[in-house]
């Protein structure tokens, strides 16, 4: 177990060394000349979050949240089981992911690292029929679910979600809609316990994926207290929409963590020149402290699976705000759907130097969820912002926008997660002569040779670093003429994404001294649907931010759907900056998408060019 009080937020996305060029690859020289747009040259010092995160306490209450279900638990029976089969195709479609996408491809397209299968459930929690007089003192079945009455005239409403064969589970709820007082939690029978989900969830939207929980089998739990009436208990709606089946690849760590390899500088499964972190310190990186306290290990949904990849947290030049804004790699995370569903592990490193290696779940503090501020292929960079802030002492990275492609030696500093690993430790000097890759050009790109350590799949998105510990880019992945060898630093040159080369894009959020005026635009488009009998309902959440970050309340948002559903509708932001547009109902379900038209608000201007998207498919 981790006991470390560092919070290093290092997305890591399993797809560094496998996204360049494969067999056949094409590398070609090119002028220094060519460079990305050069903006004002604006920089910013790393800031530290008031506080320290206390290890012991975190535990403590996870132990007690955990003891209170377990006692309160209603008794599992036949029809409140959610039992998940996966097939043997697509077990082999999570393990053979990397392989299938290595043979005969000679572009530079990253690729992630994919850890688990998505499988949709579609059950549902629905209490608007829900009879008290239907359940005896003793319990029984209710909503697809084990219902137990309490002394304090409350109830409990278990429901247990198993899938075999998987080494930790993912929930994801829509139409979540708890009337107050109401709590939800997610635990498993070895310890891990989290919640409450409240409201209409952490994004308030109604729909998220809940923390995961190792083990094959995960419990939800609905807690009503006190004395309640029919209509609390009818308030009461979620869907089992879908359940993340994660395999072996998410908890090689764990899976290993007993073994010894002496051969190795880190976990069995590393490459033997993958360095552990907690073997370096301030006297070989002066900035190592902050990078740690910064990074984070990601784990998300796109399409059909789960993925991992790296990321980190970002300063503002306003010195009175610490906003947890996060940068990643485009090729990691894109759409809103995938930021939303975004779980970030801090503080994921081993205790000393080259002790055992372990897994995140259950062991190391977590955040849920994401938006969307910006985000390109050019540069391969995203930035979003956080749903919930991180732990307590965490660190908000520094940054310069002076481009640093053609700074031949220039030093930079990493810390990521290769292949899920705790966090590593890697050096690299910038090679102005290193060839480059089909579609990263050098200035968008920044082409470096390794010095210590190296990067592999699922460091992708980790921010590097100059020696002044500033953000000058994030990893994208390599390009060379040996891809199999990550440790053959003179064939391989390591490829990030140019911060200075999309600094323009991001400013307005990071530089406060570029002004926010009254400017608002799209955040996040997530689309759901709502089923009432044969019927189904598109929905479109639609989040709405200054240039700040910051929500916009009161403002009009109108669209359009498209294909299976054909209404234009609109819709007014919440406290929340959030509005919730629905379709007319149509028999069955097909793919539809949804545009935002317009956002009208007195006195504000819709700022069409900040959109993080303006369109969404389902």
């Amino acid at each position: 177990m981790n006991h470390s009080l560092r919070s290093v937020c290092l997305c890591v996305a399993l797809v560094a060394f496998t996204m360049a060029v494969f067999a056949g690859t094409v590398i070609h020289r090119e002028p220094m000349t060519r460079q990305a747009e050069q903006p004002v040259h604006v920089e910013t010092f790393s800031e530290r979050s008031p506080g320290h995160l206390d290890v012991d306490k975190y535990f403590l209450e996870q132990a007690e949240r955990y003891d209170r279900l377990v006692a309160e638990q209603a008794a599992i029976r036949l029809g409140a089981i959610i039992r998940v089969l996966v097939t043997d195709e697509e077990l082999q479609a999570v393990d053979n992911y990397i392989c299938e996408t290595c043979a005969g491809d000679d572009t530079n397209a990253s690729r992630k690292e994919r850890v688990g299968v998505v499988k949709p459930t579609g059950v549902r929690a629905d209490f608007s029929r829900f009879s008290p007089r239907a359940v005896s003192r003793n319990g029984g079945i209710g909503a697809n679910g084990a219902v137990r009455w309490m002394t304090d005239g409350g109830f409990v409403w278990t429901a247990q979600v198993v899938s075999d064969g998987a080494v930790a589970l993912r929930i994801h709820l829509s139409d979540f809609s708890l009337p107050e007082g109401a709590e939800l939690y997610i635990y498993n029978m070895d310890g891990e316990a989290f919640g409450p989900y409240t409201g209409r969830g952490p994004s308030d939207t109604g729909d998220f994926w809940t923390n995961s929980v190792s083990g094959s089998a995960a419990f939800l739990q609905l807690r009503l207290y006190g004395r309640i009436s029919m209509e609390d208990i009818q308030a009461v709606n979620f869907t089992v929409a879908d359940v993340a089946h994660l395999g072996h690849k998410f908890l090689l760590p764990f899976l290993q963590r007993l073994d010894t390899f002496p051969d190795k500088s880190f976990c069995s499964f590393n490459a033997a020149c993958v360095q552990d972190a907690t073997c370096y310190s301030s006297s070989d990186y002066a900035h190592i402290e902050e990078a740690r306290d910064a990074v984070a290990h990601m784990l998300f949904v796109s399409g059909a699976y789960m993925y991992m990849c790296s990321g980190g947290l970002l300063a503002d030049t306003d010195p009175s705000t610490q906003i947890p804004y996060f940068l990643t790699a485009n090729h990691c995370i894109s759409r809103s759907s995938e930021a939303a569903s975004l779980e970030c592990y801090w503080q994921f490193r081993t205790s000393t130097c080259r002790s055992a290696c372990y897994d995140p779940v259950g062991e190391v503090p977590r955040t849920l969820g994401a938006s969307i501020l910006s985000t390109n292929k050019t540069g391969d960079y995203t930035l979003m912002q956080l749903s919930q802030n991180p732990p307590a002492g965490s660190v908000f990275l520094g940054w310069n926008s002076t481009p640093i492609a053609n700074t031949n030696g220039a030093a930079l500093y990493r810390i990521s997660h290769p292949q899920g690993a705790p966090q590593a430790f890697s050096t690299h000097t910038v090679n102005t002569s290193a060839g480059t890759c089909r579609s990263w050009p050098r200035g968008s790109w920044i082409y470096s040779r390794d010095v210590i350590g190296a990067t592999e799949g699922g460091s992708s998105g980790s921010p590097v670093l100059n020696a002044s510990g500033q953000v000058v880019g994030q990893l994208s992945g390599a390009c060379g003429t040996n891809l199999n060898d990550v440790c053959d630093e003179i064939n391989n040159a390591t490829v990030d994404g140019a911060f200075a080369s999309y600094f323009n894009s991001v400013s307005q959020w990071l530089n406060a001294s570029s002004g926010n005026g009254s400017k608002m635009h799209v955040q996040s488009i997530v689309l759901t649907t709502k089923k009432k009998g044969s019927k189904y309902t598109g929905v479109a959440t639609v989040t709405i931010v200054d240039a700040s970050g910051s929500p916009v309340a009161g403002a009009t948002v109108a669209g359009a759907f498209s294909d299976w559903f054909t209404t234009s509708a609109s819709a007014v932001t919440n406290s929340s900056g959030v509005a919730v547009i629905s379709s007319a109902s149509k028999t069955g379900i097909g793919g539809f998408g949804f545009c935002v038209n317009t956002v009208s608000l007195t006195g504000w201007t819709y700022d069409t060019a900040a959109n993080a998207e303006t369109c969404d498919d389902y």
